[in-house]
């Protein structure tokens, strides 16, 4: 741990000045890098929304700067080592390289602005004997790779110019007013799908007055009828935190939506529920329901530290419930944990500690509310831990003992994934991850016996994990079910899911297999909405 930055020189004072850490809570590793002069501070923490922080060293204001971008160099971490050095390669710029763990063979890759993480072999990690600390040695034959389901909406626009078609004469950039108001009306109305009314209003300026603006209809379950839900109503969100512009990803339809928002510039997305966002900024934090017009947005006090509360969620939206409640957690050591709470009408939040009958260790994904409490699960073993209210409203956290129960049993390792996701008012389930990239889902029961039971189907369900939000969603209309889809995308940056009656990794737009499963990306949440007219 790096608590203070110190400066000598042989004309100056010693300068000491506090990183911008949580001096209590766990880090998988905090790193000084050095790099033309600079001086780097690159931290990961345990549960973390971002896996990586970067922030440079200012020692003429005795300040840290967050940077979300590499400029022109890259970064190495393997143990307690590190190095930086210069690419001009775009496949390998705003890249953090690292082993996880003891496993010195496989090199991950987390990109800094689209906040991705991979494994690659643009590098190989070499180890002489004897040898500390490990040698990155670059691949012979380095492939660059696009992803274009996280385009902009300049990459959409821009398109080179071809030869063949380089003397074609120039397009009248008017063109579209020669086309009656009245015959604009009529084409709008029968845009039914967001993705053609999206790019009708791209056209030009006429065309976007006569197709008002789209509003973020969130979907309310009718507990009266059978639920059916259109392929349009999930959502892959991507919040750019330099200018706020926010990325609704389709999967089922391989399109971008986007949608300007100022209030998000600088903020980052800690969890999603019934439509709202549960956002943070510094010590600021607030809900916010992201649609353009009408939105909703309600600051909460702020946190008593940047840092306080490594995984967040709230129990319900403001506009389900007149009794809804924020909580966060963060891991003091393997037996003691941070908790931190905020009900509706609080003026400031209630800070506890609380001790862990057995080791627990934060995995990344965010806590569920379920059957009025706060499920988190551990990063190893899978066992689960318990934060809720008794009648009088006294705290407690409890911690369900799972690791024994798990077959398969739930890898040891800080590459594996683990989610909760609730299918129904009575049923949790956790998803696992494993770094050979197979996906198993446990049904979990915490009655009078604790049961754990391995789930090799989930007819008619999809579930959708992410790290900031998970859900199982029944009756969709689409043509996959009995699957899982996480934020992930193949080495040919096509969208991929796991399919539980396949048991494989398939890609959605061609229905075949595929076991590579390269990318994943890191702080998205999944929304269901709909798109309809002001």
């Amino acid at each position: 741990m790096i608590p203070e930055i110190t400066k000598t020189t042989c004309l100056s004072p010693v300068t000491t000045f506090r990183a911008p850490i949580d001096a209590t809570a766990m880090h998988r590793r905090i790193h000084l890098v050095s790099w033309q002069d600079q001086l780097f501070l690159v931290q990961q923490k345990i549960g973390s929304p971002s896996i990586f922080e970067v922030w440079e060293v200012d020692f003429e204001t005795n300040q840290f700067n967050r940077l979300l971008n590499l400029d022109g160099f890259i970064i190495f971490l393997s143990g307690r080592f590190s190095a930086a050095t210069s690419s001009c390669l775009p496949q390998e710029k705003n890249q953090i390289y690292f082993t996880e763990g003891s496993d010195h063979d496989t090199l991950y890759a987390f990109h800094i602005g689209e906040q991705s993480l991979s494994t690659t072999k643009q590098f190989r990690v070499y180890r002489p004997p004897n040898s500390l600390p490990p040698l990155f040695a670059r691949s012979r034959r380095p492939k660059i790779q696009h992803n274009t389901s996280t385009n902009t909406r300049s990459d959409k626009l821009k398109k080179r110019p071809s030869r063949i078609n380089s003397k074609r004469p120039p397009v009248d950039s008017n063109i579209c007013i020669h086309l009656s108001r009245d015959l604009q009306r009529e084409i709008s109305r029968h845009l039914i799908s967001q993705e053609a009314y999206m790019n009708f209003r791209l056209v030009c300026k006429l065309w976007r007055s006569v197709a008002p603006p789209l509003r973020w209809k969130v979907v309310v379950d009718d507990d009266d009828a059978a639920p059916s839900y259109h392929q349009d109503s999930m959502w892959l969100l991507s919040l750019n935190q330099n200018d706020g512009l926010c990325t609704f990803y389709n999967p089922f339809r391989n399109f971008n939506g986007y949608m300007s928002n100022n209030d998000l510039v600088g903020c980052e997305i800690r969890y999603a529920k019934d439509g709202w966002l549960l956002v943070s900024k510094g010590k600021s934090l607030f809900l916010l329901e992201p649609s353009p017009s009408g939105k909703q947005i309600i600051h909460l006090p702020q946190k008593t530290d940047e840092y306080f509360c490594d995984i967040m969620s709230f129990s319900a939206s403001p506009t389900n419930s007149s009794g809804w409640v924020i909580f966060g957690i963060a891991l003091l050591n393997v037996f003691q944990v941070r908790i931190s709470y905020l009900r509706q009408g609080d003026d400031r939040w209630t800070c506890i500690t609380r001790d862990s009958e057995v080791p627990f260790i934060l995995s990344s994904s965010s806590p569920v509310y379920f059957g009025e409490e706060f499920c988190v699960i551990s990063q190893y073993g899978g066992n689960v831990g318990v934060f809720g209210f008794l009648k009088d409203g006294t705290p407690y956290w409890v911690i369900h003992q799972l690791s024994e129960l798990y077959s398969p049993p739930i890898p040891i390792s800080d590459a594996c994934r683990l989610f909760l996701v609730q299918q129904d008012q009575n049923v949790l389930h956790s998803v696992v991850v494993t770094p050979q990239h197979d996906v198993h889902v446990y049904e979990l029961d915490f009655g009078r016996n604790v049961i754990v039971k391995l789930v090799k189907e989930v007819k008619n369900w999809l579930f959708f994990t992410s790290e900031a939000s998970s859900m199982a969603v029944c009756g969709m209309n689409v043509n996959v079910d009995n699957a899982v889809f996480l934020p992930t995308f193949n080495t040919c940056n096509d969208y991929t899911y796991y399919s539980l009656e396949d048991v494989t990794f398939k890609v959605l737009k061609d229905n075949c297999t595929d076991k590579t499963q390269q990318k994943e990306l890191l702080n998205r949440v999944w929304i269901r909405c709909e798109l309809t007219e002001n």
